[in-house]
């Protein structure tokens, strides 16, 4: 197994007790060439809760630049225990169109080899996992995911456009969804990520579900590549150590599959293939 560049540990509030040496000893022990913890730093809510005149929940997780920052330090640190697999200090900024100079001090900390991108919730709402879904008018809550990952994919505070398709990972039946009408603003993505010199992921977390998928799946893959994307990295969004693995080998077939004969991963923001 080659890589897996988007994982969580004990700092993320989602995450498992993981610390970031037992997630390397673990991922030495599967044979793991690359390994990241990357994990949340929802820069929408960089302070506390107070700061927002708000109130922290379950929904609402605040004090992410904390949480980045410890993250950050002890991922930093155990880049010193020996190791055959290689260990990679990342982030994953959601919501950078919220805050992108919170979001750009962060991908500048100097520790940093890689920072995901994501988008896990819209302005003013919830994350997508809470959303109550009969409230909304489905195809118009998707058109506004993508226009906002679109504005991520513009940005510079990024170097891997995490699990493209999260807006439609927890739809009451979205693997039935029709992505078709969402295929012109999905080249945008794709054209924007290409011309900015950024990686797309592919990412494996929704292998465990019934029926399995993956974000994007193998239809927008083949997109990508054919539209001359060429920076790709793998990833199962592991917030425990037993699913660092998990259904890594079939990701790097999807990926084959796809027509990609390399992976990417990064160091200090610049990009190296690796042969898949």
């Amino acid at each position: 197994m080659i890589m897996n560049l988007h994982t969580h540990s004990h700092h993320s509030p989602d995450a498992q007790s993981d610390t970031v040496a037992q997630r390397l000893a673990y991922a030495n022990s599967i044979g793991l060439r690359f390994l990241a913890i990357t994990d949340h730093c929802e820069v929408n809510r960089m302070e506390s809760a107070a700061f927002y005149g708000a109130e922290e929940s379950e929904m609402c997780i605040y004090q992410n630049r904390k949480i980045a920052e410890a993250s950050i330090t002890e991922t930093y640190a155990a880049k010193s225990i020996p190791s055959v697999c290689r260990l990679l200090c990342g982030v994953e900024l959601g919501q950078i169109p919220q805050n992108p100079e919170g979001a750009r001090a962060i991908y500048q900390d100097p520790r940093l080899d890689l920072a995901i991108g994501s988008v896990h919730e819209l302005p003013d709402l919830p994350d997508f996992y809470f959303l109550d879904y009969s409230q909304y008018e489905i195809p118009v809550l998707i058109t506004a995911y993508f226009e906002e990952v679109l504005k991520v994919a513009a940005s510079d505070a990024y170097d891997i456009l995490g699990h493209l398709t999260y807006g439609l990972r927890y739809l009451p039946d979205g693997n039935a969804y029709d992505i078709t009408p969402h295929i012109p603003i999905i080249r945008d993505i794709f054209r924007t990520v290409i011309r900015n010199g950024k990686a797309i992921e592919l990412n494996g977390s929704r292998l465990k579900n019934n029926p399995p998928t993956t974000e994007p799946d193998l239809r927008l893959l083949k997109l990508y590549r054919e539209m001359g994307g060429k920076l790709l990295t793998v990833s199962t969004d592991a917030h425990q150590n037993e699913h660092v693995g998990l259904h890594l080998e079939q990701l790097e077939q999807l990926a084959r599959d796809a027509g990609f004969s390399e992976l990417t991963y990064f160091i200090r923001h610049q990009p190296f293939q690796t042969p898949l």
